[in-house]
């Protein structure tokens, strides 16, 4: 056997003896508790009946998943059955198939198909105490298709992405909406855009910034003011990205807690952007190098302390490979980036490393699922602060510690 014979057959050993390694450590799948595609995850503080006094009233912070209806989560007690959809806490639903949740102030929106078959959507909303759901109008007729809804949490400023059709009754246009101030009408903030992505608010500044997927019309970051806004005054809007960063498509926007840093992120390779009042600039770690994934970026993408290792993350879902590969077929999932105590720099991991105590685990279950949605519940809701993974076709996930099966490890949400 010729030694190029010998390093191809060793080659191949190494690939496979990784493919029975990942095998090996495959964990029986469960069935989730919520099926399908969950969109995203949102904290709503609920007024219910104190249930040690019927004539006071109590707010109880609640986690919101969307799946087409309505799930509802908080743990007390170590009774499993009694953390999801708890008729103690019922939440009525909004009517048709859930697209999307946000909370503002004391509001929970839901974005909604009234029919299976219609691109239109309904936003809809309910009072902290309220009983029944209410629908927001929108003065914006020349884009009547509403996509998409992003609130900073440290806002009560509601934002949404709307399309406009032609003749034809084919998308060929896109704005960005913003909800007035009688809170009940949706109006034209930037026309002539992309896809809206993403929002984030600079509580210093008083700015609000809003992300979308250029893909070759006017998109980028764009920034408005909450005192603009107060004043309907919608000329004030400015594209901080306009030149070469114009048509970058941007997947998604953070803001760091500490620092209120806000990150945008770009779906192409992954480039994490810093965003500034008057400035953009590619993100770099202590050592100057460029920080991004290497990898396409989903719109997955939050904080997470991870209490098993004492780390502050910045967790971004990614798509690898658009084929498989004879190492592995496991091109999904998420990526890390290590936070410092203060926010400020990123440790650089190269290649990122990945999330799991038990990385070959982690590449037998949940990096086989392309990510919609990442989400911490705070402690105030689940003690444990425990994290979700909404997959695309495979339910809601979440990391636990689960010790008769192995330790701490993804599976589906029982």
């Amino acid at each position: 056997m010729t030694v190029m014979a010998l390093l191809s057959f060793a080659a191949v050993s190494c690939n496979q003896d990784n493919v029975f390694e990942i095998i090996a450590s495959e964990t029986a799948p469960q069935k989730p508790r919520i099926e399908g595609a969950p969109t995203n995850m949102a904290v709503f503080q609920r007024e219910y009946t104190d249930p040690d006094d019927e004539n006071n009233k109590i707010t109880v912070p609640i986690m919101c998943v969307a799946s087409g209806r309505l799930h509802w989560y908080k743990v007390e007690g170590d009774d499993k059955r009694e953390w999801w959809d708890s008729s103690k806490y019922n939440i009525p639903q909004p009517g048709g198939r859930i697209i999307s949740l946000a909370v503002a102030g004391n509001r929970l929106y839901a974005l909604c198909h009234d029919k299976s078959n219609d691109v239109n959507a309904t936003l809809r909303y309910i009072e902290s105490d309220g009983e029944e759901w209410e629908t927001i109008s929108s003065e914006a007729s020349s884009y009547p298709v509403i996509q998409s809804i992003y609130v900073d949490p440290q806002s009560t400023r509601l934002f949404a992405g709307a399309a406009g059709k032609n003749k034809n009754q084919v998308v060929t246009t896109y704005a960005v909406l913003y909800l007035g101030n009688d809170g009940k009408t949706l109006k034209l903030l930037k026309d002539n855009t992309s896809i809206f992505s993403g929002a984030a608010y600079h509580e210093t500044e008083k700015n609000h910034y809003l992300s979308t997927r250029g893909n070759g019309k006017i998109g980028g970051i764009f920034r408005v003011s909450e005192a603009d806004l107060a004043a309907d005054k919608t000329d004030g809007v400015k594209h901080l990205t306009d030149g070469i960063y114009r048509n970058r498509m941007f997947i998604s926007m953070i803001k760091l807690k500490d620092t209120h840093t806000i990150i945008a992120v770009e779906r192409s390779g992954g480039a994490l952007y810093e965003v500034h009042s008057n400035s953009f600039v590619r993100m770099r770690d202590a050592g100057g190098r460029q920080i991004n994934i290497g990898k396409y970026a989903t719109e997955a993408l939050t904080l997470w302390e991870d209490k098993s290792r004492n780390l502050k993350l910045l967790v971004i879902g990614i798509q690898g490979e658009l084929y498989s590969t004879t190492s592995s077929s496991h091109t999904y999932g998420y990526v890390e980036f290590e936070l410092n105590p203060n926010d400020t720099v990123f440790t650089r991991h190269d290649p990122p490393r990945w999330i799991a105590a038990n990385q070959n685990q982690y590449t037998a279950s949940l990096s086989k699922h392309p990510v919609n949605h990442l989400f911490q519940a705070p402690k105030d809701i689940d003690p444990d602060m425990t994290f979700f993974a909404s997959t695309q076709t495979a339910g809601l996930w979440s990391y636990r510690n689960r010790p008769d099966k192995g330790g701490w490890q993804w599976n589906a949400e029982e």
